[in-house]
């Protein structure tokens, strides 16, 4: 049987009492973040710390596991993800001590506006001429001994694989001689084809927000796969060049990923 007919039944949902539960632990959490804006530049530096455990917080009322495979950086890098849905900046943000880099609309979001400016994200402002600015900021960033991530896909998509880098940002790791670091995310639970997220977790083609978060916030568990490829000197790379080694880097991963997870599956099924 090939994989995309694999048919096993899904995990189940939550039952009622227990999404009675969930629901209050996340509207607690939910009023401790806010609770907590205020006091996050106060702490300068060291808020990254109060965002990573808030972040982790979300994802165990979530039920959602995050599975590293790989080396977290040692030093600032420009990070680099497929992505997904808007529970990347939950997983990333919990993994990673990273400004997020994100397109301006979000800061005027209410509430996750101001979660986003208080995590320190770098708002992205497009058009032509704003490169050279928006290269600035980020170096300015990993300058201050801080990882900058993004989503050089400029979108979410259904698939682990990603689909073709948009350049453009990748100028601030040139310009500044930092690396860059791929990682490949993948959302699953126990039914789901190894070359595919798990079905409720891609948020795409502009969805409404609270619709997929109802479904999702109904799964009894899910995993994400954080797989951290080596990071890339950008030496000798153009812009282009750059994104392409990085998309090549992920693509790559979740492959082999993938084809691993069949094997192990086809042993099991077999025994």
């Amino acid at each position: 049987m090939s994989e995309t007919s694999f048919t096993a039944p899904p995990r189940p949902l939550l039952g009622r009492l227990s999404l009675c539960l969930k629901s209050v632990r996340l509207v607690a959490l939910l009023l401790l973040g806010v609770a907590l804006l205020p006091v996050v530049p106060l702490i300068g530096k060291r808020s990254w710390k109060l965002a990573r455990w808030w972040h982790g917080r979300m994802l165990r009322v979530l039920n959602v596991q995050i599975e590293i495979d790989g080396e977290l950086p040692a030093r600032p890098a420009l990070i680099v993800a497929n992505h997904c849905s808007w529970l990347d900046i939950l997983v990333l943000g919990h993994a990673f001590n990273a400004s997020f880099v994100y397109k301006a609309e979000i800061s005027d979001w209410p509430l996750v506006g101001s979660f986003a400016r208080a995590g320190g994200t770098l708002f992205l402002t497009r058009g032509a001429g704003k490169t050279s600015e928006t290269s600035a900021t980020i170096r300015s960033v990993l300058a201050e001994g801080r990882s900058v991530l993004f989503f050089p896909e400029g979108t979410t998509t259904r698939d682990p694989q990603p689909k073709r880098f948009h350049a453009r940002l990748f100028a601030a790791a040139i310009d500044g001689g930092y690396p860059v670091l791929p990682v490949a995310l993948r959302y699953c639970d126990d039914t789901t084809p190894a070359d595919m997220h798990h079905a409720l977790a891609p948020w795409v083609n502009e969805a409404a927000l609270w619709p997929h978060f109802r479904d999702l916030f109904r799964v009894h568990d899910m995993r994400v796969q954080l797989r951290v490829c080596a990071p890339i000197d950008p030496r000798g790379f153009d812009r282009r060049s750059l994104a392409e080694a990085s998309y090549m880097a992920i693509s790559h991963r979740q492959s082999m990923a993938a084809i691993k997870a069949r094997r192990s599956r086809t042993r099991r099924s077999a025994a």
